[in-house]
């Protein structure tokens, strides 16, 4: 076998192993949207077609794992080919999260009744951050598409105003809680609804994270990420 046809096929593998990968960020992204539709709608229907349908994240997020492990004991890849081959493993477990984390949030409004809480603002907040959450997932499934890094900072500086709009839910609820107490089991899910839209925001973060590693070979730290905080203090 010539050292071309080697390359070649090693290339080839990559190119399988990316496209793979921007498969598996469309199947997260469809669920997400899926989300921010059945929270809307209260869609019960919709809500159980996303949660059979994280079946099919599962296993191509497997399939990809098996596909990186033999790149990298049959290829040993180098440099920058091997930050790229090991950070695929990253990537697919952070969006096999965000299918699991859809699918909890799905299995909420299945179990439950959105309209018997009687908090129409606090169901278009969570709609809001499904948006935003959704927006993140976007920037940074695009950045690896493309193999850049361009959207990185951009997706940790609004994380802050993801983690604000997280908080502010939670006490819109808490106070949902004290003046209706008879809608007190409608009401307790939208915590655990909110919780999983800031844990799918966090997952867009960590994909950022990769991003940045693949393109520079470097590692955004916490007094990194603190610097960029500090930065959009008005």
């Amino acid at each position: 076998m010539t050292e071309e046809h080697i390359v070649t096929s090693f290339d080839d593998e990559l190119k399988e192993l990316t496209d793979g990968l921007v498969n598996l960020g469309s199947l997260a992204q469809a669920a997400l949207a899926n989300v921010e539709v059945a929270l809307k709608t209260n869609d019960h229907n919709l809500a159980q077609q996303t949660i059979d349908a994280d079946k099919e994240i599962n296993e191509l997020e497997l399939k990809l794992e098996g596909m990186t492990f033999n790149i990298l004991a049959k290829r040993q890849p180098m440099a920058n080919d091997l930050r790229n081959v090991f950070s695929s493993v990253k990537v697919s477990l952070f969006l096999e999260r965000i299918g699991d984390m859809c699918k909890g949030v799905c299995k909420r409004i299945v179990k439950g009744d959105l309209l018997n809480a009687k908090s129409p603002k606090t169901i278009d907040a969570l709609v809001g951050l499904t948006n935003d959450v959704q927006k993140n997932l976007d920037l940074v499934l695009e950045d690896y598409a493309q193999g850049k890094a361009d959207k990185a900072l951009n997706v940790w500086r609004s994380d802050i105003k993801i983690d604000s709009s997280y908080a502010s839910i939670l006490t819109a609820i808490l106070d949902d809680i004290k003046n209706k107490p008879e809608a007190i089991e409608s009401l307790v899910p939208l915590f655990f609804i909110a919780r999983y839209l800031e844990r799918i925001g966090d997952q867009a973060t960590n994909i950022a994270e990769v991003n940045y590693f693949i393109v520079t070979g470097e590692v955004l730290t916490d007094d990194r990420k603190i610097e960029i905080e500090e930065e959009t203090v008005f």
